[in-house]
């Protein structure tokens, strides 16, 4: 988020200035490359996995005879969706609905996020990870309606708030949901994740694309007459477009609320979820 922040103000400032694009991905590989230079030069310690002397066997193992594993692995798909595909509009959308740069309000959401991030843990020991994803997810839908409601600036800047602050916590929390449950698991399961929300970005993401699209075809009149539309029809058929395209979206973290709540509420009903950590080899113990 930090980056997205310093990069977009950067954007906003050279496309204020009339600078060529170039110059922008220029600035943007400087901070890249002190980046790659400080994890070049930096000594990692061993995984809790390696430490414990969990096998790579054992670390399949673990993946197979965990089902809810697979559970947070499939919700992993939708969290990131609910997260990514919002922002692939933003700019394009509000700057058509409330008449400002979207790319202002994709800034603003991601100092949000950069901040947020610093209370997780508060939160998390007080309603735990599942319950945070919960929380999120409710937050997520409403942000994402709200959205679809905005026209005006205050109105899309306080339903961004809300979409923020749920979508925020989404991935890092789901990856320390499978650090806590499923501790032998190691780099493979938080890979499976991270595979997870990437392969959203391939086949959710275009699905909702498309209901954008189809959308915008319908307030046309049809695909073959968007050429043809002048700069005031456009905009109300982006405008049109963007509705239902923020309201479609909100159903996707509003999906996930009987899988969360229902996990929530047996870890609950069982004295709370702790975290496992790895014992001896082959052993798990409750932390």
């Amino acid at each position: 988020p930090a980056g997205i922040v310093v990069g977009g103000l950067m954007g906003v400032a050279i496309a204020g200035m009339g600078l060529p694009w170039e110059l922008n991905m220029l600035i943007l590989m400087l901070p890249s490359l002190v980046m790659a230079w400080m994890v070049a030069t930096s000594v990692f310690p061993v995984t809790e996995r390696v430490a414990a002397g969990v096998s790579y066997g054992d670390m399949f193992a673990e993946l197979l005879k965990r089902p809810l594993f697979w559970v947070f692995w499939a919700c992993m798909f939708l969290t990131a969706a609910a997260e990514l595909a919002p922002g692939q509009w933003v700019n394009i959308s509000l700057s058509n609905v409330v008449g400002m740069q979207g790319i202002l309000l994709l800034v603003y959401v991601s100092a949000l996020m950069f901040v947020m991030r610093h209370f997780a843990g508060p939160i998390v020991a007080r309603i735990s990870s599942v319950g945070l994803m919960f929380v999120s997810c409710l937050a997520a839908g409403i942000g994402l309606y709200l959205l679809s409601l905005a026209d005006s600036p205050a109105l899309a800047f306080a339903a961004a708030t809300i979409w923020g602050i749920g979508v925020c916590y989404m991935w890092p929390t789901m990856l320390a949901i499978v650090s806590e449950r499923f501790p032998r698991g190691g780099a493979m399961a938080m890979g499976l994740m991270g595979f997870a929300g990437g392969m959203s970005i391939q086949f959710v993401l275009p699905q909702m694309g498309a209901i954008f699209d189809s959308a915008r075809a319908e307030a046309a009149g049809g695909a073959d007459k968007l050429a043809g539309l002048s700069a005031e029809a456009m905009t109300e058929v982006v405008r049109y477009a963007s509705v239902e395209s923020f309201q479609a979206v909100a159903i996707v973290p509003i999906l996930l609320l009987p899988v969360f709540g229902v996990i929530w509420l047996f870890d609950h009903k069982n004295g709370g979820h702790q975290p496992e950590v790895i014992g001896e080899p082959g052993t798990n113990v409750q932390a």
